[in-house]
């Protein structure tokens, strides 16, 4: 199977695709490939929308600051990847799930290229929220959601009722991580 066959069947929510590429040994490529690819769309789209921000600033003013802006979209995606993981890695394990870290990580990180169409809106939602922005957003997070779900599952074994308390523990706490961070 190919990368494109691999990514229709997770897109699809075949949760059977991640141990095919674990058996493989794809897990890791595909890993570094969609949270990459994350990353710069989530970069770039952060450049265009804040173009006029950076140029207030006196910071758009050379190409390197540019690359400057979306590598910074690069590392933010593996960062928020690794942390993701590791909230649901110990959640799931205090459940009985999987005991090691790199089956979520790297199916979270496979996962991921569900994320590229979300990236943009959030970029344009930290920038200038509009209603219609946020109604995208929140539609392409649900699927984002549904993808991730299904990834962590496959990796961790548990059973529904423990995959949707660790969702919910794993939501709630990220929820409460993030509104205190901002």
């Amino acid at each position: 199977m190919s990368y494109l066959d691999d990514m229709k069947r997770l897109l699809r929510l075949d949760g059977g695709v991640y141990a095919d590429m674990m058996n493989r040994q794809r897990s890791l490529r595909y890993t570094v490939i969609n949270v990459m690819g994350l990353g710069l769309i989530y970069g770039a789209a952060s450049l265009y929308f804040s173009s006029e921000v950076l140029a207030r600033s006196g910071v758009s003013d050379s190409p390197y600051n540019a690359m400057l802006v979306v590598m910074v979209g690069v590392s933010v995606a593996f960062l928020v990847h690794g942390a993701t993981a590791l909230f649901i890695w110990v959640f799931c394990r205090a459940l009985g799930g999987c005991p090691q870290f790199l089956p979520p990580y790297l199916n979270l990180g496979a996962a991921a290229i569900a994320a590229w169409p979300l990236a943009p809106f959030a970029a344009r939602l930290q920038v200038a929220p509009t209603v219609l922005s946020g109604a995208a957003a929140l539609v392409a997070a649900v699927y984002v959601l549904s993808v991730g779900y299904t990834a962590v599952q496959a990796a961790a074994g548990l059973s529904r009722g423990k995959m949707v308390v660790c969702a919910i523990a794993t939501l709630i706490y990220a929820g409460c991580f993030l509104y205190l961070w901002t």
